[in-house]
């Protein structure tokens, strides 16, 4: 039985011994049809059992009325019959003892209110009896290894179900059939493959963590558009890290808006996509954005070793396509540097006068007529330690094409570098030799570079989700239905309990009658800030008047907004007078409870035009200094908050411990829902302040309190 502190067991779904096709067709093109008709075309070892009342034979098969009349034991049944059936044939599956069900059926949660209770039962009755369920709605599964074919995928008309060691977990079956088309045109093969449908059973996260301990798979692609566990996803790609197996992950819905409409800016920021990509860059998971940049990435990654940095050696037939390499290169955070000086010695041995010896190199097409002369600068490059991978640009050429490609493939026999190719025109003896031997071909120069990208990814991802293996991650709770906002002054008292951030002096006062206490303990110049906990952006309202230079003016201020208050009907907890600071920059500070993934820290440009132009950074926690250092860093603005051109520098390394333990004191208050510093300046002295505070609370927590 699968609880919440375990993955599905897949077996069922890759290895039975035994598969009952229920809903089973003579005729191979219909839907009961196909799977029997895949599973003999691919010599499926296991034994097959059609299933259906009216047929004695089907497919040279015997054929049986129900599930019980099977004369032998069954492990496995694929239910290719109607709605009003399924359950009922899922009930004797039970009885019998099956142990897995593929459920082909449409017709439940994807239908509305009445199929989403048909589809509950069905995952009921099977949890409850220890059994797993795939679907319903799904394309099913198949494993070229075991030769199971539980699909109806017309993928498989004319694959060659060759074995291979990329699998895939999919939400979308047809997304799932175009990809293994295509791994079968590139001759890459398959290990498994598996649609989820509805995924009432078995989810994508079942088939992540069944994957990393596959030793067939050595890459994990996935497809997905909603994830509801964000807890057993999270636990997923830590083991698929732990089992250096990389994910590569298309997730739709880039362009969706956030569903969670905040009063705070960090609710409107932190948007359902840039929640999914902070998870995916935290946790492992590299991106990729098609079913070709998924290819090409995981050839790159199964074919070569693991990226050893990020110094790429780029030599070329043409010089203006190794200037687009650098180029593309560059763009991905790649360096091409020059050669060292022994390599640039070796290289002039070899080349003639008119080929210089740096990097990218441009060995001219003269190669054309001296094959030998290729052999000798891929040695070179193969032997240097000042890069870590070297890419190759070529061009037709078919007549020289078999010493080029024995040079490159005694290359990469003697080399522990990453090796790609481009090469425009590329004959299949090319692509089939080279990538026979283990060295990826690419279309052209936007794809290597990408694949190269997204290799570089993996790695750099695998090692931060591995440095988060031991971590407690905190619980994640849904939102609370009723909230309330505290105004500025008692989020400033919520904020200073938690760290040791640096607020302007300021005083509160009720009336125009406190102002000339209040000034006692401040310098000019003053803003004036409205407090309501129903007025959380109060600029928008007239709610803050800046450069007050004199007491008249303050109290001119606390009139207008006493009468602001009165007026809109907020609550009114008085005016806030507080000392200005001149600032250079200005940054946002924001937690959340993310109700998919968790506790989340966001970080950006700050001010009014925040959701203007953003540039955001965020992550789950917990979060270490340097985890938060590391996000500052990252900002576009991050260079301009050290020091840029002479202008003012923060102290970095004291803003995130501040932030660190913000982000502690966050976590351990579970009553704070969100709280925001916006904006958090960077003064022209070098002082980092915080402007304004603003928290949104369960309704039962006191103003000040946290937990």
């Amino acid at each position: 039985m699968k609880t919440e502190h375990q993955f599905a067991n897949l077996s069922p779904f890759f290895s039975p011994k035994s598969v009952a096709v229920v809903g089973a067709a003579d005729n191979p093109i219909r839907l009961g049809g196909r799977p029997v008709d895949y599973m003999l075309r691919y010599e499926y070892g296991g034994k097959i059992y059609p299933v259906h009342p009216k047929h004695q034979t089907i497919q040279g098969l015997k054929a049986y009325p129900s599930l019980s009349d099977i004369e032998g034991e069954v492990e496995t049944a694929i239910i290719a019959v109607s709605a009003k059936l399924a359950e009922g044939v899922i009930e004797e599956g039970l009885r019998i003892g099956l142990k897995g069900f593929v459920v082909f059926t449409s017709g439940y949660a994807e239908l509305g209110e009445e199929g989403r209770v048909a589809q509950s039962r069905l995952a009921a009755m099977c949890n409850e009896a220890g059994a797993v369920l795939l679907g319903p709605n799904c394309l099913g599964c198949a494993d070229s290894h075991s030769r199971l074919a539980a699909s109806f995928t017309t993928a498989m008309d004319t694959s060659s179900f060759s074995q291979g060691s990329f699998s895939l977990v999919t939400q979308s079956g047809a997304l799932g059939s175009y990809w293994m088309a295509m791994v079968d045109r590139q001759d890459m093969g398959f290990s498994k493959f598996m649609a989820t449908g509805n995924e009432a059973g078995v989810t994508v996260a079942d088939g992540i963590a069944w994957l990393a301990e596959d030793d067939t798979t050595d890459v994990i692609g996935i497809y997905v558009e909603d994830i509801k566990d964000g807890d057993a996803f999270r636990r997923a790609a830590l083991k698929a890290a732990a089992c250096n197996k990389p994910i590569l992950a298309i997730k739709s819905g880039r362009s969706a808006a956030g569903a969670e409409a905040a009063a705070s800016h960090t609710g409107a920021l932190a948007g359902e996509d840039a929640n999914y990509q902070a998870f995916f860059d935290q946790y492992g998971i590299v991106r990729v954005n098609s079913l070709s940049e998924m290819i090409d990435t995981a050839k790159l990654l199964i074919m070569q070793p693991n990226p050893r940095g990020r110094r790429v050696a780029v030599a070329t037939v043409s010089g203006g396509a190794g200037v687009m390499l650098a180029d593309e290169l560059d763009e991905r955070g790649f360096t091409t540097p020059d050669f060292s000086e022994q390599t640039k010695d070796r290289l002039n041995e070899i080349l003639p006068a008119f080929i210089a010896a740096r990097n990218p190199l441009d060995y001219t097409g003269g190669v054309a007529g001296d094959p030998e002369f290729f052999d000798r600068i891929i040695k070179v490059l193969s032997d240097a330690e000042d890069h870590d991978a070297y890419i190759l640009f070529n061009g037709l050429m078919e007549s020289i094409a078999p010493q080029l490609v024995a040079t490159l493939k005694s290359a990469f026999e003697s080399s522990n570098k990453q090796i790609g190719v481009v090469w425009l025109g590329a004959s299949e003896f090319v692509v089939s030799e080279l990538e026979g031997a283990g060295i990826p071909v690419f279309a052209d120069i936007p794809q290597a570079a990408m694949a190269f990208e997204r290799a570089a990814q993996w790695i750099e991802g695998r090692d931060r989700a591995n440095q988060r293996q031991q971590l407690t991650h905190p619980a994640i709770t849904p939102s609370p239905q009723a909230t309330r906002v505290l105004p500025e002054v008692r989020a400033t008292e919520l904020v200073n309990r938690l760290c040791s951030l640096e607020f302007p002096k300021s005083c509160l006062v009720k009336s125009e009658q406190e102002v000339s206490a209040a000034l006692a303990n401040l310098k000019f110049p003053l803003v004036a800030k409205l407090q309501s906990a129903d007025m959380p952006h109060k600029s928008d309202h007239g709610g803050v008047a800046l450069g007050l230079d004199n007491e008249p003016d303050v109290v001119a201020a606390v009139k207008q907004m006493t009468s602001i208050a009165t007026r809109m009907s907020v609550d009114f907890d008085g005016v806030l007078i507080q000392e200005m600071a001149p600032f250079a920059h200005e940054l946002i500070v924001g937690f959340r409870r993310d109700p998919l993934f968790g506790p989340q820290l966001l970080i950006g440009r700050g001010g009014v035009e925040v959701e203007l132009r953003p540039d955001t950074a965020s992550a789950y926690l917990p979060l270490s200094a340097a985890d938060v250092k590391a996000m500052l860093e990252g900002l576009d603005t991050g260079a301009l908050l050290s020091g840029h051109r002479g202008g003012p520098a923060a102290d970095l390394d004291a803003l995130a411990l501040n932030l660190s333990e913000l982000s502690e004191g966050f976590l351990a208050s579970p009553g704070v829902i969100e709280l925001e510093i916006n904006p958090l300046v960077l003064t022209r002295s070098g002082r980092m302040l915080a402007l304004d505070a603003l928290a949104i609370v369960k309704p039962e927590n006191s103003p000040a309190a946290g937990g």
